[in-house]
């Protein structure tokens, strides 16, 4: 195999595909690169980790087809290093050479793999396909689906994923689509978000998935970057999101399987007491407060009085304790709860309005935080559940 390439065409590869290359592997060869010159004029790097496989086609002029793979952090420190020209990229007897062609002369030698021990990759999916188009486009169609309205909705649930591996369907995103409605929800047991947009485009019937974190958290990597997202198949088993002009960047993720949870009926309906702050004063304060809460609780304690939150926090460890009060509009029962401060964070970091709606029962009930203003046809809310108050 021999190809010619721009630096900056190939590195665009690399930093596409290789988060998905894992950091620790049974099998060697997953901590490849493969890279393919097979497919005409262009160039394919993919990469895997048996559950998500991604592929990003390059531009190159190709001298010789063929196939290999390569270390992926070594090969991708090298090229980062490179100045902007064209390179060479050979592949014989087992190793890779990478050879400057303009100024100085430098030559930089990896062991391959042989692309045969490379795992197959999926290509293609059964299952309906959402296409999808940027505020960008000009030619942008009621039949499509918005590509930053879903990378906003990942960005605002993924978070509330679970780490516990023993509950597989916590720890990805229950994605459901259909009828006009795309729907998001996230939970670890201790709190749960739920984003539901209307949309056009989207399958007549009713279709969910809960898709692992690690595939969503790299289409809005990617999106961010620059790469548009084009379209989503949902299979049984499989999504295929399709990127970047002619579907340059293809990943392919595995479902995580098994019913989840009915979060509606976790979801209460009758918290009647209503809190009404400004972000811009409760995050900071919560920040400040929460640097003397238990190391071992994260315990952040509000109390409710008549137009009044004062925020407090104590820690036993190094006897420190911190204070904050503030005005609010809060007119009912003086009321104190106490919550994960990490936790309280999170949901406030990623509320894009000022004002923020408590809404709460009591001090052992689930509290849940919404947005002050939301858009037309928009449901964004995160539940809480309150810790034990320490006496």
């Amino acid at each position: 195999m021999k190809v010619s390439i721009e630096k900056d065409e190939l590195l665009k590869g690399i930093q596409a595909v290789i988060d998905i290359v894992p950091s620790k592997t049974a099998l060697p060869v997953l901590s490849n690169i493969l890279i393919d010159a097979n497919n005409g004029s262009d160039v394919c790097l993919s990469a895997t980790d048996l559950d998500i496989s991604i592929t990003c086609k390059l531009s190159a002029t190709i001298e010789d087809a063929g196939a290999t793979t390569v270390p992926a952090r070594k090969f991708s420190e090298i090229v980062r290093e490179l100045p902007e020209e064209s390179l060479s990229l050979t592949a014989e007897e087992g190793r890779v050479t990478l050879q400057r062609q303009s100024g100085a002369e430098g030559t930089y030698a990896l062991m391959s793999v042989p692309s045969d021990d490379f795992p197959d990759l999926p290509t293609e999916i059964d299952g309906p396909e959402i296409a999808f188009l940027s505020d960008e486009d000009e030619d942008a169609q009621d039949s499509s689906a918005d590509s930053n309205v879903l990378s906003e909705m990942i960005s605002k649930t993924i978070f509330a994923v679970s780490r516990d591996e023993t509950r597989p369907v916590l720890t990805g995103v229950l994605w459901q689509v259909g009828n006009g409605r795309m729907t998001m929800v996230a939970t670890d047991g201790h709190r749960l978000v739920k984003y539901s947009r209307i949309q056009d485009g989207l399958p007549d019937n009713n279709r969910e998935a809960i898709v692992p974190p690690h595939a969503l958290n790299q289409v809005v990597k990617l999106m961010g970057g620059g790469s548009d997202l084009q379209k989503v198949q949902l299979g049984q088993s499989h999504v295929l999101f399709s990127l970047g002009d002619e579907d340059a960047i293809q990943i392919f993720s595995r479902l995580i399987e098994g019913p989840y949870v009915d979060y509606e009926q976790v979801i209460p309906q009758n918290n009647g007491k209503r809190l009404r702050v400004s972000n811009s004063q409760l995050l900071p304060a919560v920040r400040r407060v929460s640097i003397l809460a238990s190391a071992q609780t994260h315990q952040l304690r509000l109390e409710l009085k008549k137009d009044e939150l004062a925020l407090s926090a104590t820690s036993q460890e190094i006897g420190g304790e911190a204070r904050e009060s503030m005005g609010v509009e809060y007119d009912e029962d003086e009321m104190t709860i106490g919550y994960n401060s990490g936790y309280l964070q999170d949901v406030l970091r990623r509320i894009n309005c000022d004002e923020i709606l408590f809404e709460l029962d009591s001090a052992v009930a689930a509290g849940i935080i919404r947005p002050g203003e939301q858009l037309e046809g928009e449901d964004y809310l995160c539940l809480l559940m309150p810790l034990r108050l320490n006496d």
